[in-house]
């Protein structure tokens, strides 16, 4: 079986929506929802603007920065927040897409920016929804063996200053 990818403009399968303000009286120390802004969560507020799961794109500032979030939230002016077809992409799999993008690189201007038309203009390969699944599957296993790896190393890290100090304590304790 031919597996078939889909050369297309990323304007073909998403819709970068503006974010917007929210006044100080609105955010709240303990609120229940996230509030985004260019590189990642700013504050926390009761209300939200945007109720499904998605991405939020810096818009300004951090321009290109990418935030995945799975609850309601509420994307202020300086980011896009990502609409699109769930029986076309995957949103893991967007993510992944996006941040191999590297679309910071698109930002312009004396306060970085990017501009959306600038996005929708890139071409990828999309493969079925199915085989992005398969190579999220992929991709998870391949970062679970990752972070495990860090695990380790930071334990060996760890010992290894351990043994620094208890041998700078025992140069240092001689004299």
């Amino acid at each position: 079986m031919t597996k078939i990818w889909r050369n297309i403009s990323l304007g073909e399968i998403i819709s970068l929506e503006y974010g917007k303000p929210l006044s100080d009286e609105l955010r709240v120390e303990d609120g229940k929802f996230p509030v985004y802004g260019a590189n990642g969560i700013k504050a926390r507020t009761n209300t939200y603007m945007c109720e499904s799961k998605s991405l939020i794109i810096g818009r300004k500032g951090s321009a290109g920065e990418i935030n995945f979030t799975e609850e309601k939230y509420w994307p202020l002016d300086v980011t896009y927040f990502v609409k699109y077809n769930p029986s076309e992409i995957n949103l893991y799999y967007l993510y992944h897409l996006l941040k191999g993008l590297d679309l910071p690189h698109l930002a312009k201007g004396v306060k970085p920016g990017i501009n959306r038309n600038d996005v929708y203009r890139i071409r990828v390969n999309l493969p079925s929804i199915e085989e992005q699944e398969k190579i999220i599957q992929k991709i998870n296993s391949l970062f679970d063996s990752t972070n495990k790896a860090k695990e380790k190393l930071q334990l060996q890290l760890d010992k290894i200053a351990e043994l620094e100090r208890a041998f700078l304590q025992k140069v240092l304790n001689e004299n």
